[in-house]
């Protein structure tokens, strides 16, 4: 379960930006209890089910998600990963006549395993200059270990996992076994370290989706649909809403055309290795998985077939999107999408979500960015669930709760949208005159 994450001078974010998904205390914010689950301990009484978070073009909120799957990337691409380059396409602000004045600073606390953990790593230059790791088991936090570049504090008594990592030399302790570019965590978490290992197993559980096509996540909902029942009638339940009665996963012969071959050459060998390549497609025939969408007429038993590539935009995305949102729930994981809405009707983002709040009795978690502000309704997200990214006068992300802004506690309505429309909130692009957005759209 994430608690809160905090990056710093990494693309668009120069300062230390904060993001978390605490509950608000204010009992105004108890009307949905459906959008947060209960603690009762860390000092933490609710955790957020869900986050939204608006901004004009441009403001920060891809690089936002960006930043938290360039940390879980960090993380896990360094279990498998001999290269030595892992940090070294990490990009800070560039927009400051010292771009690595400051690390790139990653930092998020989570929940796992009824312990709540801190880890945290700062990069410059493609080398590590601090990492640490901290936890709480029941009410005190307790340092796990701490880095600065090659040399480490540990906790014996809490983290003897990484006693055989160490060397004494005088009174400091260096790290062993750990190149200068690669996470400590991830090198504890290879030998099984019990702690270290819970660390992996959440980041694993972080999952990132991009709204603005469906093709990362496709094959997989395919997959569930032709192997998983219950998911395939949870999806029926829903999809019935537009008129679809059936779903069906087919095989079919890949087309041998789509393998373009090149032709006869004076090459001897690249003839024969084409030639062979031939014979082979014709003896192997590939398959490919599609998905047909089944449709009746006035509820009679005659079946209509669609091909999934002939319906709408949107309704494709939606199809493809209850994969990973049914796999979330089910085993208590975490999705961000990025342009959560792009393809969708007010509606339907509208129903996606609060499917997302009543489905969801496990641990799982729902990151968005979006601009549709109709979602800005309390009948959709509380105060507490809704963000916003803007960028300074100095070109920096800034990212801040709608919490902050206690001014506007007694609206009477059930929507925050004129208030932000209106640039109460700041985060959108606000034009001077329509001689300027005139300009802007003209180039």
């Amino acid at each position: 379960m994430l608690v809160q994450f905090k990056v710093q001078n990494f693309t668009s974010f120069n300062t230390c930006q904060s993001f978390s998904l605490f509950s608000s205390t204010s009992t105004k914010e108890n009307f949905s209890e459906n959008n947060s689950f209960q603690i009762n301990k860390f000092g933490i009484n609710n955790i957020l089910k869900s986050a939204a978070i608006f901004g004009a073009n441009a403001s920060g909120k891809s690089n936002f998600i960006d930043a938290m799957s360039v940390l879980r990337s960090i993380i896990l691409k360094s279990l498998s990963s001999t290269e030595s380059d892992n940090l070294k396409n990490i990009i800070p602000f560039f927009l400051k006549d010292k771009p690595f004045d400051i690390p790139t600073e990653f930092e998020i606390s989570f929940i796992q395993d009824d312990c709540l953990y801190r880890y945290g790593i700062a990069i410059t230059n493609g080398l590590i200059d601090e990492e640490w790791l901290y936890y709480i088991k029941n009410s005190r936090e307790t340092v796990l270990f701490h880095r600065e570049k090659q040399t480490i504090q540990i906790n014996r008594r809490s983290f003897s996992e990484a006693k055989d990592f160490i060397r004494k030399k005088g009174e400091i302790y260096s790290v062993e076994k750990t190149r200068e570019d690669v996470p400590f965590v991830a090198v504890l978490a290879q030998f099984n370290g019990q702690k270290s290992r819970k660390v992996i197993d959440w980041f694993k559980k972080l999952n990132v989706a991009s709204g603005l096509g469906e093709t990362g996540y496709k094959r997989f909902t395919f997959d569930l649909f032709e192997k998983d029942r219950k998911f395939k009638a949870w999806a029926l339940e829903i999809l019935s809403s537009l008129q679809i009665d059936d779903i069906r996963i087919i095989e079919e012969d890949q087309d041998e055309k789509r393998f373009p071959l090149p032709e006869d050459s004076e090459d001897n060998d690249l003839n024969n290795a084409v030639s062979s390549l031939k014979q082979f497609l014709q003896k192997t025939k590939l398959k490919v998985k599609k998905l047909e969408i089944i449709k009746k007429v006035d509820n009679s038993s005659k079946e209509f077939i669609i091909p999934f590539e002939l319906e709408s935009t949107g309704t494709k995305k939606l199809i493809c999107l209850l994969g990973p949102l049914y796999d979330v729930i089910q085993n208590s994981e975490i999705l961000l999408i990025d342009e959560f809405d792009s393809k969708f009707h007010s509606l339907l983002s509208n129903f996606i979500i609060d499917l997302y709040h009543k489905n969801n009795k496990s641990n799982s978690q729902l990151i968005i960015t979006c601009h549709d502000t109709n979602l800005l309704s309390k009948e959709i997200f509380r105060r507490d669930q809704v963000w916003f990214i803007e960028k300074n006068q100095k070109h920096e992300s800034e990212i801040y709760s709608l919490v902050e802004f206690k001014e506007h506690y007694t609206r009477k309505d059930n929507n925050y949208s004129k208030d932000y429309l209106s640039g109460k909130y700041g985060a959108i692009p606000l034009f001077k005159s329509m001689m300027e957005l005139e300009m802007v759209l003209n180039g």
